[in-house]
């Protein structure tokens, strides 16, 4: 019996939502936003809070400007790691993960067919213009001429280990090295393979390979491993070095100036071929995975997290460059030079594009999805927050406004002290007398907010209690409870369906504001947390993809509540009907 009544008191608020345009407006956004809220998990392209890591062919230019020198960043090759680079006669080649290549020619670069699906570790280009290059699983790849380009031509090594170093000997031969100390001369107009066997035999990890100008080659590897091959005899000895640490990449200069590079900021130099390798002090810690040097003794050093050295007159410095990813190369041409690199990277504050429609936010997550799942959490605080709001205001004041009296003064006078009590200050005291969650979120907004709607029914109810019949009602010996719940309430449910509109705008604004503040659920994702990560990360200010979606996603929340609650009013207050 009550269900029906207030079922037939809700049809005249529903009619009026249809029959006004804005409000259906209001209704059909609304309706998609809770749609976005139920079907997160489908709608979101990412995980909202998996960071998102991007992978490229970083490249890096030397720059001088004034007396100071910085390397900026060029567009970068490709979507995949470079390993290695190498140029000589004109002529570059880089090399990288699942068989990336890319020629250097005329200033301009050019991506090459993949010669193997393989990973490429090193490339080297000979003086007769052929170009070879290594990889993991014992991979060979060899291009008769570079400048040409052309077909790569792919060898069986006598090996499965990764191959790791590549050098040319002459014009057909190159000597290449690799894991376990793999050592092999590789005669590239037979193709036939000769391994040479390592002194010291403990399996250990040569990464480079570089040729001198006295025409013996020198192995550099793990544990400061380095090996000489004599030209005279064609035998391998060991080498003791300065240091016990890993090198990672050896360059040596028609000169005679040597440098050799590895981990922990190692830096191993020599200044003619007879001198002895000395090491120097470098201005940072970080490994360090290729070098170079020139015939004037001007050397330079990249590594991890865009790290670039630079020497002159013997001192190391720490050179400024736009990179923070992994550089694994350098590449010296007559038109300046050039460092490559990159491993898998964090995507952080990318501003939007395919892969992101929102952008990514300064941990490389996609804001996106987080806007879609931070609907969640603002509908559910607004529209729980809005019915507690409305369940107890509604009693209090249709108890209130019925019995009046002592019960009425003590009541209102609830209503008066809860007016006096900043909204802010009281979500923070239930914050710190209890653990932040969603609880203390609704609890914080509907504990304050029912005031008005109480003070709103009251004075309805204070009218409609002396109407005939309510007072027919009394007469017929219906009790309290009944005249209450049965007469009353359904007379004031257009108000109550209007105070439900206005509070569920209202509730959404307090749990984003709370959420920007600090005070939300932890671990929650929300519109006003998301406002509330952008302001604490500094970034706020340039990336504008951070800050307008939650934004616009409140704004245009609480507008179609707003514009719901509008045609409502024209039911709760007959006045305005009146004058339209």
């Amino acid at each position: 019996m009550i269900g029906t009544r207030v079922l037939k008191s809700a049809q005249e608020p529903l009619r009026a939502m249809i029959g006004d345009r804005l409000s259906l407006i209001g209704v059909v956004v609304l309706l998609s936003i809770i749609c976005m809220a139920l079907f997160a998990p489908f709608l979101s392209t990412h995980e909202p809070l998996a960071v998102n890591e991007r992978e490229e062919g970083s490249l890096l230019a030397r720059s001088v400007d004034g007396e100071r020198a910085h390397w900026v960043q060029r567009p970068a090759l490709g979507e995949r790691t470079l390993n290695a680079a190498d140029y000589r006669d004109g002529v570059g080649l880089a090399v990288g993960r699942d068989g990336a290549a890319w020629r250097y020619l005329d200033g301009e670069w050019t991506e090459l067919e993949a010669p193997l699906a393989a990973t490429l570790i090193d490339v080297a280009i000979g003086p007769g213009g052929a170009a070879l290059a290594v990889g993991v699983g014992g991979s060979v790849a060899l291009l008769e001429d570079a400048a040409a380009g052309g077909e790569w031509q792919t060898l069986e090594a006598p090996v499965a280990s990764a191959l790791t170093g590549v050098a040319w000997l002459d014009d057909t031969t190159a000597l290449l090295v690799g894991v376990d100390e793999t050592i092999l001369r590789l005669d590239t107009v037979s193709g036939e393979f000769e391994a040479l066997e390592s002194p010291l035999g403990r399996g250990m990890t040569l990464n480079s390979v570089a040729l001198d100008v006295d025409g013996s080659a020198w192995l550099v590897g793990e544990r400061g491993l380095t090996l000489r091959l004599d030209p005279e005899d064609d035998s391998l000895s060991l080498e003791r070095m300065p240091t016990n640490r890993d090198l990672n990449h050896i360059h040596l200069a028609d000169s005679g100036h040597g440098l050799i590079v590895g981990e922990r900021g190692t830096l191993l130099s020599r200044s003619a071929v007879d001198d002895g390798w000395e090491s120097q002090s470098a201005p940072d810690s970080r490994a360090m995975r290729a070098g170079w040097v020139t015939d004037e003794g001007h050397a330079f050093a990249v590594g991890r997290s865009g790290i670039v050295f630079e020497r002159e007159a013997d001192e190391w410095q720490l050179v400024p460059s736009e990179e923070e990813r992994h550089l694994r190369a350098l590449m010296v041409t007559e038109e300046g030079y050039f460092a490559l690199g990159s491993d898998r990277f964090v995507n952080r504050l990318a501003p939007p594009s395919g892969e992101h429609w929102f952008g990514t936010d300064h941990l490389g997550r996609d804001l996106y999805s987080q806007n879609v799942h931070g609907s969640r959490i603002a509908l559910l605080v607004g529209f729980i927050g809005a019915a507690l709001v409305v369940l107890i205001g509604a009693n209090v004041g249709l108890i209130a406004g019925y019995f009046r009296g002592r019960t009425e003064t003590v009541l209102m006078r609830t209503v008066d002290v809860m007016y006096g009590i900043p909204f802010e200050p009281f979500a923070l005291i239930l914050v710190l007398l209890f653990e932040p969650s969603l609880l203390i979120v609704i609890l914080a907004v509907s504990l304050l907010t029912w005031r008005t709607v109480a003070r709103l029914i009251r004075s309805q109810v204070l009218s409609l209690r002396e109407r005939p019949f309510v007072k027919a009602a009394r007469v017929a010996g219906a009790s309290d409870l009944r005249i209450m719940y049965l007469h009353i309430f359904p007379n004031v449910m257009p108000l109550v369906f209007l105070e439900l509109a206005i509070i569920v705008g209202v509730s959404i604004i307090a749990e984003a504001t709370l959420s920007f503040l600090g005070l939300g659920p932890p671990q929650s994702i929300s519109w006003g947390g998301i406002l509330h990560n952008a302001r604490l990360s500094g970034a706020w200010r340039d990336a504008w993809w951070w800050n307008l979606p939650p934004g616009l996603f409140i704004m245009i929340t609480v507008l179609s509540v707003f514009f719901i609650s509008r045609s409502l009013e024209l039911v709760a207050n007959p006045r305005l009907r009146a004058r339209r």
